[in-house]
């Protein structure tokens, strides 16, 4: 069965929402998702995975210096590379909710996840949480590797 992993870093439970609900849409296309915050995430489920996906809120000044916050720069620090290219190794997405801008927050979290994972191909975003008809039609692009 094919499995994924959705890992979130929520402040004030958005970021957990919207990766239940990204989590939510994988199971529906009959993918075996598990959701878990970086603070109860075992590294071990990390191995064996189809589909990773890392979401964190956006901190920053508003429309400036928008970053992953330190819980989950720490958790991505403790993460053990996976090799790539490898035929194993996870296809890998990024998800941030904010309340004004995103700016510069996927850049870092590339940069932070650089030597890590294959280099992320997906990326939402999300003010409410909820997954728009938009990234629906983005995971389904995510899911069929174009």
């Amino acid at each position: 069965m094919t499995r994924a992993l959705v890992v979130y870093r929520s402040h004030s439970g958005v970021t957990r929402r919207y990766g239940e609900e990204i989590a939510e849409f994988l199971r529906r296309r009959h993918i075996a998702a598990q959701v878990a915050s970086v603070g109860e995430c075992d590294m071990a489920t990390l191995s064996g995975v189809d589909y990773l996906l890392l979401g964190c809120w956006t901190s920053g000044l508003f429309v400036v210096r928008q970053h992953p916050d330190l819980p989950w720069m720490s958790f991505v620090r403790e993460m053990p590379a996976v090799p790539t290219p490898a035929p194993a190794a996870p296809k890998v997405g990024l998800f941030t909710t904010y309340k004004v801008a995103t700016g510069s927050q996927f850049y870092n979290m590339r940069a932070a996840l650089e030597g890590k994972t294959a280099p992320p191909t997906l990326e939402l975003k999300s003010r409410t949480g909820h997954l728009s008809p938009a990234d629906e039609k983005a995971l389904e692009r995510f899911l069929a590797g174009v």
